[in-house]
Parts: structure tokens; C-alpha cells; sequence
């Protein structure tokens, strides 16, 4: 099962090799400093300019600044939890990341095949120093399914997942405060019914224990928790709005990985729209258990 650290390192990866281009087909340095000049200057990032690039090149760096401001946020966001030493660690490399993409300041890097290998080496650098936290500590996943996830195919008891033989659900109070206003606001009987009973089946689940502790739903294998605060969205990710309740469900997931670094954390949906949000954020998702898990599991 996809983890949230896989796709950053695949995203580093494509970055890293987008950055190996650019390095390597387009771009050139020259010295600072002229040799015999009166005038030495000095920059902490080095001692070599970048020359200009062709039209090309500069339509590949536009792309790949994009691409690193969109890596960058992601891994402030799931990365501001962690030590201060490790969070700085990455805190720098992404701002050498930015600075080397954008050639507005000096370099070190003398060739082309230097600037390649070091800008390969920031990227892992960064993902390696995530990686440290990202160990899975535990065969138990986590699921958060949406609104409509619940709605689909109710019987949590019964869901499966490949890969997450144990694991936990967790109820974003972006999808409680959802069902509440569906059991009542709803034009279709039908989503009204089925959410009012979604409703009574939780709780009753809460007759098992603290909700916000965790509940066991099928022993050794399934468990149920409950999130009552909505997400802080200043440390989530600056495109999400916090109008939005999709955003702030998935807000809610970030900051449920950010805290659960050992686990394998995904999101439940067959919504397209929340998938393609998902795989933008960087979040993995799985679609709603079908109708097969369940007679199966019957």
C-alpha cells in the first residue's frame, strides 16, 4: 500500500530528474570574480554566476520552480512536526532546492555534471531526512473515508483493504458535521434516511468507549476514532480553502499523517474531484470498499 512518503519520493524523483536537465543540457556558470580583478566579491552562495538560458531552458525552470514550490509546501506541511534540527535540515535543503532551480544567486556548482549530482543529492537529502520518521512502526493502517464513502457502503465492519489487514477509521468532524446536516437538509428521503442511520450507528459505537480514544469495531482488525476539532488550514497546504469542505477534509488528513508518521495513512473515496485533489496534496487515496468485500466478509 502506497504511503504518503512514497509519493513524495517518487514526486523528488521527478524533480530530480527534471533538475538533471535543466543542470545538465542548459545551463552554464562563469567566475564571480575576474581573474586579476581589484575587486573581490563575496556571496555565501557561491562564487560562480549563472549564465542565461535559451528559451527552452527557461520554459523547463518555469515548470520545475513550480514543481519544487508545489514539493516544497507539501513537505513543510507534513515536515513542521518534526524535531527542530531534522525540520531545519529540510527547511535549507528546500531553499537550496529554490535557490539553485532559479539561478538568481551564485553557485558553487562549476559543471554541468557537478550541478547535476548536487542538485540530485539535495532531493535526497530531503526525502532521506523525512524518511528517518517515516519508518512504519506498525502494521496497523489508517482510512479516512469522506461523506460519501460512509454514505456508500455503511457497514465499516465489513471493509477490506489489500495490504491493511489491521487498521484504524477516522471520522473527520468535517464528515460528522456533513451527516448531520444531510439526516435534516437533504432533498432525497433516501440521504436523509441512510445518513440518520449512519448517525445512530456511530453512535452506538460510542456505547464501546471514548470515540476520540478509539473504539474496537472487529477485534484485531478493525478500530474506530473520532476527530473533533477541524483543521488548523494555516498549516496545511495554501491552495486548500478553508470555505471548502472537501479542503478541510483533507486538511484534516494531513494533519492526521503529520502525527501517525509510522503508519500507512489514506483517504476512503470515490469522489473523482477528492481523488484529483488528493493526488495533487500528495495524499494516498482507495476507493470505497465494494459490495463484493461485504458478502464476502458476511
Amino acid at each position: 500500500m502506497l504511503t504518503m512518503l512514497d509519493n513524495i519520493r517518487e514526486h523528488g524523483s521527478r524533480i530530480s530528474r527534471d533538475g538533471e536537465s535543466l543542470f545538465g543540457e542548459f545551463s552554464g556558470t562563469r567566475p564571480v570574480n575576474n581573474p586579476g580583478s581589484r575587486f573581490v566579491i563575496m556571496n555565501p552562495y557561491g562564487n560562480r554566476y549563472w549564465t542565461e538560458l535559451t528559451q527552452e531552458g527557461r520554459e523547463l525552470q518555469a515548470r520545475l520552480l513550480n514543481e519544487v514550490t508545489h514539493f516544497s509546501e507539501l513537505i513543510a506541511a507534513v515536515s513542521n512536526g518534526l524535531p527542530p534540527t531534522a525540520f531545519e535540515k529540510i527547511t535549507k535543503n528546500l531553499a537550496s532546492v529554490q535557490r539553485e532551480v532559479g539561478q538568481g544567486q551564485p553557485t558553487y556548482w562549476k559543471t554541468g555534471e557537478e550541478a547535476k549530482e548536487g542538485f540530485r543529492k539535495l532531493i535526497d537529502a530531503i526525502v532521506g531526512e523525512l524518511a528517518k520518521y517515516y519508518k512504519v512502526l506498525s502494521n496497523e493502517a489508517i482510512a479516512i473515508p469522506d461523506t460519501n464513502a460512509l454514505l456508500e457502503n455503511p457497514r465499516i465492519e465489513a471493509w477490506r483493504f489489500d495490504g491493511a489487514q489491521v487498521f484504524t477509521i477516522i471520522l473527520a468532524s468535517t464528515v460528522l458535521g456533513e451527516l448531520d446536516s444531510l439526516k435534516i437538509n437533504h432533498r432525497n428521503e433516501a440521504v436523509r434516511s441512510n445518513s440518520k442511520a449512519l448517525i445512530q450507528q456511530i453512535k452506538e459505537y460510542r456505547g464501546r468507549g471514548s470515540l476520540a480514544e478509539g473504539v474496537t469495531i472487529l477485534k484485531n482488525k478493525i478500530s474506530l476514532k473520532s476527530i473533533a476539532r477541524e483543521p488548523n488550514m494555516k498549516e496545511s497546504l495554501s491552495w486548500f480553502d478553508a470555505s471548502n469542505a472537501d479542503d478541510r477534509f483533507l486538511a484534516t488528513s494531513i494533519d492526521v499523517i503529520r502525527k501517525n508518521l509510522g503508519h500507512a495513512v489514506f483517504i476512503v473515496t470515490q469522489d473523482i474531484n477528492m481523488q484529483n485533489k488528493a493526488e495533487l496534496a500528495g495524499i494516498p487515496f482507495c476507493e470505497v470498499p465494494n459490495l463484493s468485500s461485504f458478502k464476502a466478509a458476511d
